[in-house]
Order: structure tokens, then C-alpha cells, then sequence
């Protein structure tokens, strides 16, 4: 039996967090990037899909002039954009990590023939029944063939959570999270509506997990830098300040910098040198632990944070960062070798301050550059990271 006050509510529901979260979003601008334009195009269709299905609740057992048409027509749309949307989502994840159009096209050309093949079946509802039959009282029946549509549409969701976790190790790891947050909702309210017809979950979870995946990449980008993944300089200083409320825990830190940086950059060009920074990026997060603490620090330098025990745990650490480097420099093609200055500091919240202890890992990691130089000279430190152009 169709519980129409709860679908006109939960439907006005989602509807009412799209618009807010349509307006947060835009926020006065106009979507320019394409992960933008993916995500107002999601906002938008599931704003679409929430009229559509309390609609078609409505008009449900109703016999009136065009009845039967009109809840074909929703019923089909409802059926012909979910295989869609869920596309939509896997390119817009897809988009989020790499950042490649080119990926876009060579892969979803393919990987889209599922949806496509669902809502051209969807389709030809209009004229038999496939997904769905309308009895001539007008009232609506899922047919077995109405599992495939979610088959595909929950393939396609678990796709883009698939391929966040295979690219976790080069991808910005904060991304897993908020994929998984905006999945939760959404799976739950798909499998309760499966079973129980009659009440309206599905798209009001769609539009739950649509603000909690905005929420949290709004939170998690603004304590992320965009370049490296790694955290920012302002949420270093937040780390430290609160690490100095637990007086108990010793803190040991290296303060790394890419060495010759600015050869690199004049040399073979700025682009290249983001992309060193960004294999800077990558080989910190390979190399630390979940317990473990890495930001960006400015510009090139960076700092690891490690709660210790004894200091040998820090030294040890620098000496695997080192066969990192030298790992990544003997199975990277890269134009550049990556190498870096370190120096290590020791950090008792009871007697020490976050500035001194930055202090004391920025003057050791000195110390380091400079005994760099004195064996090798200014050109020696550059050749040992930029090789010479033929």
C-alpha cells in the first residue's frame, strides 16, 4: 500500500536539501571545472527524480484523462535517469582523482553501455512492459526484469568506491571517506525501497549523501594541499597546538627539502616541477604509517610528524625515506632524480613549543643541506638531482 503522506514528505525533504545545497555550491559562481558540472548535473537530475517519484505515487490507482501516459512517462523517466545518475557518479569520482577528460572518453565510451542498454529498455516501457506493468486501474507493478536495473545501477556505485581504494596509493587519499559517506544513505535507502514498495526512500537518500559528500570534501580540501595530498601548513599548526594538550605524548618530526628544486623548475619548466612535488607527495604517504602525520609544509619543504618512543624510531624513519627515494629514482622515469635535505627534532609538549620545535627540525635540516654542499659544491648538489640536458 502506498504511504503517500511519507512520500511527499521525504521526497519535499530531499528536494529542499538539493536546493540548499544548489545554492551552497554555487555560492554566486557558475560551474566552470568538470567535476563541477558533473556535480550540478547530479544535483540537478536528483532534483528532477524527487518530483518525478512522489508524482508517480500520486497519480498511482488514479484513473483521469491521460492517467495511464502519465505514469508510464514517470515511471520511465524514474528508471531511464537512475542508471544514469549512477553513471554520472562513477565519471564524477573517476574525474575527482585523476583529473583526466582523455580517461573520461577512452574509458566510459565502454563502461556506459550498461546504462545506456537500461534506459533504452526503459524506453520501451513506454509502449510494453519490461521493468514495470500499469493494470488497467492504473496501478503500478515492478516485473522480475526490474532486479537488472538495479544490478547495474548498484555496479556502477560500487565501481566508483572500487576504484578510490585501487588508486588509494596514488591518488589524494582523503577522497575515500566521503565516497564511502555518500554510498551509506544511498545503499540503504535503494535496498529498503526494493523491499518495502509503498514508501519513498531511494532519492531523498541520494540527496543525504549528496550533502555529505559535499560537506566533507568541502572540510577535508580545506585542510589538504591540492598539489602534494598532503595536509596544509594550517592544519600542521592546528595538529601541533593540540598535540600540545597531550602532555604525555613525545612527538619526533623531520623537516624534509627537495634538493636543487629551483634547477628543476628552471631547468625543465614549472609543470615538472609540480610534478615533482607531487612524487614528493606520493612518496611520503608510501612511506609513513597510519600513525603517522605528513604536510606540506611551503613550497618544497615538508614535515613528517611521528609519536615516538626514543629517537632512533625518528632515525629510522629518515633512513627508510632514503631507500624510498633512491627505490623511486631507480624505477621512475622521471627527467629529475628526487632527493632531499632532513633533519629531525624531538617534541615534549611539556617543555617545548610547536615554533621551536619547527625551529629545531628547519635548523638540522640546514645543517644537512649545508654539509650537502661542502662535499659536493653548489654544482655538484644540482647534478645530483637534475641530470644535464644532452
Amino acid at each position: 500500500m502506498v504511504q503517500l503522506p511519507s512520500v511527499f514528505i521525504t521526497n519535499a525533504l530531499g528536494l529542499t536539501l538539493l536546493i540548499i545545497l544548489w545554492v551552497s555550491s554555487r555560492n554566486g559562481t557558475r560551474a566552470v571545472f568538470f567535476d563541477e558540472k558533473l556535480f550540478s548535473a547530479m544535483i540537478l537530475l536528483t532534483m528532477v527524480l524527487c518530483v518525478c517519484e512522489a508524482v508517480s505515487f500520486w497519480v498511482d490507482g488514479k484513473l483521469f484523462l491521460f492517467s495511464h501516459f502519465l505514469s508510464r512517462f514517470l515511471n520511465v523517466s524514474l528508471f531511464f535517469w537512475e542508471s544514469i545518475f549512477s553513471l554520472l557518479w562513477t565519471i564524477y569520482v573517476d574525474y575527482k582523482l585523476f583529473e583526466d577528460v582523455g580517461r573520461i572518453r577512452r574509458i566510459y565510451v565502454w563502461a556506459g553501455i550498461p546504462a545506456l542498454l537500461i534506459s533504452l529498455m526503459s524506453l520501451l516501457n513506454l509502449f510494453t512492459d519490461v521493468f514495470f506493468t500499469i493494470s488497467a486501474e492504473n496501478v503500478y507493478q515492478r516485473t522480475p526484469l526490474s532486479l537488472l536495473t538495479y544490478i547495474v545501477t548498484h555496479a556502477y556505485l560500487v565501481a566508483g568506491i572500487v576504484i578510490v581504494y585501487r588508486s588509494k596509493r596514488k591518488i589524494r587519499k582523503y577522497l575515500f571517506l566521503p565516497m564511502v559517506l555518500f554510498l551509506a544513505p544511498v545503499f540503504a535507502g535503494s535496498l529498503l525501497q526494493l523491499f518495502f514498495y509503498g514508501y519513498s526512500f531511494i532519492w531523498v537518500s541520494v540527496s543525504i549523501g549528496l550533502v555529505t559528500l559535499y560537506i566533507n570534501i568541502q572540510n577535508e580540501v580545506s585542510a589538504v594541499d591540492f598539489l602534494t595530498g598532503l595536509y596544509n601548513r594550517p592544519y600542521l599548526n592546528r595538529y601541533l597546538e593540540e598535540a600540545k594538550q597531550r602532555p604525555d605524548c613525545v612527538l619526533g618530526g623531520i623537516m624534509l627539502d627537495i634538493d636543487s628544486f629551483k634547477e628543476i623548475n628552471d631547468t625543465f619548466g614549472h609543470s615538472v616541477g609540480d610534478n615533482a612535488l607531487r612524487d614528493m607527495g606520493i612518496l611520503l604517504h608510501d612511506t609513513i604509517d597510519s600513525k603517522d602525520f605528513a604536510a606540506r609544509y611551503a613550497g618544497d619543504e615538508f614535515v613528517i610528524i611521528r609519536p615516538i618512543t626514543k629517537k632512533e624510531e625518528i632515525q629510522q624513519l629518515m633512513k627508510k625515506l632514503h631507500q624510498e627515494a633512491d627505490r623511486f629514482n631507480s624505477t621512475q622515469h622521471r627527467p629529475y632524480q628526487l632527493a632531499f635535505s632532513m633533519g629531525y627534532g624531538i617534541f615534549s609538549p611539556r617543555t617545548d613549543t610547536p615554533d621551536a620545535f619547527l625551529r629545531q627540525m628547519d635548523e638540522a635540516m640546514y645543517q644537512d643541506k649545508k654539509r650537502k654542499y661542502a662535499l659536493l659544491g653548489d654544482e655538484g648538489v644540482a647534478m645530483n638531482t637534475v641530470p644535464r640536458r644532452c
